[in-house]
């Protein structure tokens, strides 16, 4: 079973987001008014969303040794099941084994059955694994059928229309909508078994044409077993249950109307769409949009008029793109409808526009277009509309400069009055330009919409015109806090105003700007790189201005060993009289406590979690995870500590959830997160983080929404983008290993031991298993003896990985393993970076695991190179993994990919279970890290705690003749140990 290419497809795509889908779709069809058709579809997706996953599961086990042979009959399909004795099982079970007789074809005795009774029998069953006696034929219609199911499951289907005389019928299609889904039908027909088909010709589209019926005949079969949940629907029984209907009923073309209607819900499925070009014309205001039609297959564009003057455009027929077209334009006439005219005048090849036609398409219609993936492409001039702005100017008054940088430099949250030291005049901001209030009401009298200015476009609207001069009326600013005055100063915003400054003012912000000297912590073992020592004199320079900082670096490049050396010289100047609180994922925490005891072994750090967990604040460093801080905030708040560090602070990310309000009532005058992420999705997340490290600093939400994250996420404003990275970067460090400061800095080659914990069930599994093993041993001498304390050492290895690769069944899920967890943390970064890992393990099975669990939580599909594949099988997944921007992981068993291999564009390597040999790692680092290479290469090597892993890392550290000994070897040394010394080395420590 082995060369069966099928095994190798990847079925972990994530799902499909049905809510775009239903973004254009009208409440009903056209002639169907005061009906609820939407409702009815929408109540589909939702009852397969939430009970389609296991429906027809089936307890019978497969037909072992049984052939799946198809007939095609003059184009119609059927099965012929041979031989028929193992197959009886399963129709005696359904009662028809009365229906069938033996029949012989091609020299073979079998059933002749229709496609539907075979295709419910496949339906019975899951993605198969167990393959032991199971024909090609059954492996390649089982994985065939099986993908069918999850494209069911995971909402890749819309409904469409299908006409055969004077009648029609509502059927199920797939989405094929990405490369992934792509690739597998690929695969799929690439890998038909040569004796799939017993008699007649395999059909031209048969993979597409079978997953199409497939897909239709499994959900109307699940929406006849779900029918109850339909009781109550009054309209669109067309779509639950599979009957023919008539196409055309008192005048009313029903097949047209439910066409159109369907159409509007993935317009975008078409490789021909239409897109609007919009130029200015010569010496006037006017400007000209033209359709032009794409082919996003080849990517070439046409304009429209050739579909009507040309028999053939994109080597198609020119009448078939035509309809399609006109479908996505005629819902684009929706939003505008000026384009009828295009279309009811045959000669009429463009659209002449004012500047007041043009301003609704960039305000209102570009986004509904946008939805059905139709492009409005627009002239230079539009692309940098300008809205005028309110402008605050301040300027310092005679001789008081000295007292405006004693605000900058004086650490108070309260209120201070400004009206002695700055005089303030407000202007309106056109782009770069400032005018007067007489110049702007000059300039937009009797004016709505686009109107130019100079070489600007600029949008006037008298209603927001009528906001800004009572914006304006009602400003006062004689007195702010520190943290809005320095963020008015760093960012040139002050909340909806633009804020500006005289060269006084301008003066006390250099000063304030200047770093502060820091020499490296005597304590410090260990020598600071000189971007880290960049990176210690910049939180320096902040907590000695009574600022929090964001410490952003990219993975790998010592956010760590900065901030303990933070700690080391806040200590060492006398800056800590309390202790340091770290908030961590459980993770994490290992990692902590084991760069604290090497780097700065002076530091009295314990860790906080745990049932019998005591808080004694006797410490120098207090290690937490977020769950334990939410557990026990009441108990936490009541100290004021010394320093709070959040370590991958995108935990805080979210302002509202209770997690991020537990961090916040923390109290400290100097907080510090970390994170590789400041931004993952919404700029909320960037403020919520500097509403823990400068609370204030941002405004509040709601005032950050307003000048920051609408106009920047919903408007694209790169000014106010740019104005919000000025404030913020004072603050935040984010540094790649790709900076031309950093690379220069760095080994080609930095290798990092990721430290864990067992998870609960891992460890008394762990003890479990080696107290058994351990009698056992003591029980046997001589090779019995060896024998099981190799059993020993596979079974600890094993469990360190993953329960269910030791039990060989159970849940796959990460939080059953600590080293499980850490790893996906660490592959989340990677993929957050953009960047290629390889993963190695010493099992197949642990590399199936991995797969498996990455895809379920990163969503995200891993290649697996494994010592079953084939030589092309092999080399294809090389290619895939050097070429494919898409491939970002690669898992390898150790002993196929450790060697031979050249890997180049992978710039992460993580050995997830250790052959205890450096020599082993090297050639598999190597795999990445050769000649070709042009990256820094980050080497990840898991340790789970407490356990032997870390006991034999040490040993390998320390003794230098266990360095160069091979695995065997050093696996044979072990054996030869005493029981007392074994039993020292595998149990669990603290």
């Amino acid at each position: 079973m082995a060369d069966n290419k099928v095994l190798d497809i990847d079925f972990s795509f994530k799902k499909n987001n049905v809510d775009e889908l239903f973004f254009n779709l009208s409440e009903n069809p056209d002639g169907f008014k005061n009906k609820d058709f939407r409702y009815t579809l929408s109540l589909i997706y939702q009852t397969v969303e939430d009970e389609f996953a296991g429906v027809f599961l089936s307890p019978n086990p497969p037909t072992r040794n049984t052939n799946f042979y198809l007939v095609n009959n003059n184009d119609k399909l059927s099965f012929f099941v041979t031989p028929t004795n193992n197959f009886q099982y399963y129709l005696k079970s359904k009662g028809s084994l009365f229906r069938f007789k033996s029949e012989v074809m091609d020299d073979k005795v079998g059933y002749a059955m229709s496609l539907d009774l075979v295709m419910d029998y496949f339906g019975g069953f899951g993605n198969v694994v167990d393959l032991e006696s199971l024909t090609p034929t059954f492996i390649y219609l089982n994985k065939l059928t099986y993908f069918v199911m999850k494209l069911i499951e995971k909402l890749y289907f819309i409904p469409t229309v299908k006409t055969k005389g004077s009648m029609f019928r509502i059927v199920y299609e797939p989405i094929i909508n990405s490369q992934q889904l792509a690739r597998i039908i690929n695969q799929f027909e690439e890998n038909i078994p040569e004796d799939l088909f017993i008699k007649g010709e395999k059909p031209k589209n048969f993979i597409n044409d079978f997953i199409y019926n497939y897909l239709n005949y499994v959900i109307y079969k699940f929406l006849g077993i779900k029918a109850y949940k339909f009781k109550d629907v009054k309209s669109g029984t067309y779509m639950i249950k599979d009957l023919e209907q008539r196409s055309v009923m008192k005048g009313h073309d029903i097949a047209e109307s439910f066409a159109q209607w369907f159409d509007e819900l993935y317009l975008g499925k078409y490789d021909v769409i239409p897109f609007f070009k919009i130029t200015k014309l010569e010496n006037q205001e006017l400007f000209r949009l033209k359709v032009h039609i794409k082919n996003r297959k080849t990517n070439e564009d046409v304009l429209i008029d050739k579909l009507y003057t040309d028999e053939e455009v994109f080597g198609a027929n020119s009448s078939d793109i035509a309809r399609i077209v006109e479908k996505q334009l005629n819902y684009a006439i929706r939003y505008m409808p000026e384009l009828e005219d295009l279309f009811e005048d045959e000669d009429k090849l463009a659209l002449d526009l004012d500047l007041n036609q043009v301003y609704k398409i960039i305000t209102q219609t570009a986004y509904y277009l946008q939805k059905a993936q139709i492009e409005v492409i627009l002239p230079e001039e539009l692309t940098n509309i300008v809205v005028p702005r309110a402008s605050i100017n301040a300027k310092v008054k005679t001789s008081r400069s000295k007292e405006l940088a004693d605000i900058f430099n004086n650490n108070s949250s309260s209120k201070i009055s400004l009206d002695d030291i700055l005089d303030f005049s407000y202007e309106i901001a056109i782009g770069n330009e400032k005018l007067s209030i007489e110049e702007f009401n000059k300039l937009i009298e009797g004016q709505n919409g686009l109107i130019k200015y100079k070489n600007k476009y600029v949008l006037i609207d008298q209603d927001d015109t009528k906001k800004l001069f009572e914006q304006i009326a009602k400003a006062n600013f004689k007195s702010m806090s520190r943290m809005e005055l320095i963020h008015a100063s760093m960012s040139g915003q002050l909340q909806q105003y633009d804020f500006d400054y005289d060269e006084a003012f301008a003066k006390v912000i250099q000063d304030f700007n200047k770093p502060v000297d820091v020499t490296p912590p005597k304590e410090l073992k260990g020598e600071l790189r000189p971007y880290q020592m960049t990176g210690l004199k910049w939180l320096w320079t902040n907590i000695s201005k009574g600022f929090g900082a964001c410490m952003a670096d990219d993975m790998g490049l010592g956010k760590t060993i900065q901030v303990i050396s933070l700690i080391l010289k806040m200590k060492e100047e006398n800056k800590l009289d309390k202790p340091v609180l770290v908030v961590c994922p459980t993770t994490l925490m290992g990692n902590w406590m084991k760069e604290l005891q090497m780097f700065a072994p002076s530091l009295d750090a314990v860790i906080y979690h745990g049932a019998e967990r005591q808080l004694d604040l006797k410490h120098d460093v207090i290690l937490t995870t977020y769950a334990i801080m939410r557990i026990d905030i009441e108990e936490l708040k009541k100290n004021s500590w010394g320093m709070i560090i959040v370590d991958e602070a995108q935990n805080i990310k979210n302002p509202d959830t209770a997690q991020t309000l537990a961090v916040k009532m923390l109290k400290s005058d100097v907080k510090i997160a970390m994170t590789g992420t400041p931004v993952e999705n919404r700029l909320t997340e960037l403020w919520s983080i500097f509403d823990f490290i400068n609370q204030g600093y941002l405004g509040t939400l709601k005032e950050f929404q307003k000048s920051y994250a609408i106009p920047i996420e919903r408007f694209k404003e790169n000014s106010r983008a740019a104005k919000l990275k000025m404030s913020v970067s004072p603050f935040v460090l984010r540094r790649l290993k790709t900076d031309k400061h950093v690379i220069t800095d760095l080994p080609e080659k930095m290798v990092i031991n990721d430290y864990c914990y067992l998870s609960k069930p891992q460890a008394v599994l762990y003890e479990k298993t080696l107290n058994e093993m351990m009698e056992k041993i003591s029980g046997f001498t001589g090779i019995n003896r060896r024998g099981n304390i190799f059993k020993l050492i596979t079974a600890l290895k094993q469990i360190c990985n993953h329960p269910y690769q030791f039990l060989k069944g159970g849940e796959m899920s990460k939080e059953l393993s600590g080293k499980m967890d850490k790893c996906i943390s660490t592959v989340q970064s990677i993929l957050d970076n953009n960047e290629k890992t390889l993963i190695f393990t010493q099992y197949k099975e642990m590399g199936d695991i991995l797969c498996k669990v990455i895809a379920d939580e990163c969503n995200t599909e891993s290649l697996f190179f494994h010592g079953s594949l084939t030589v092309p099988q092999r080399e294809d997944l090389i290619h895939r993994f050097q070429n494919d921007d898409d491939a970002k992981i690669m898992v390898l068993s150790l002993k196929a990919g450790g060697t031979g291999l050249n890997l180049t564009s992978a710039t992460n390597v993580i050995h997830y279970d250790l052959w205890w040999n450096p020599a082993v790692e090297d050639q598999a680092t190597d795999r990445t890290y050769r000649i070709g290479q042009d990256k820094n290469v980050m080497v990840h090597r898991m340790i789970t705690l407490g356990t032997f892993e870390e006991k034999i890392d040490e040993m390998l550290k320390s003794k230098k003749e266990l360095a160069d000994l091979a695995v065997y070897e050093g696996e044979k040394i072990i054996t030869e140990l005493s029981d007392e010394e074994i039993y020292e080395i595998f149990t669990l420590s603290a």
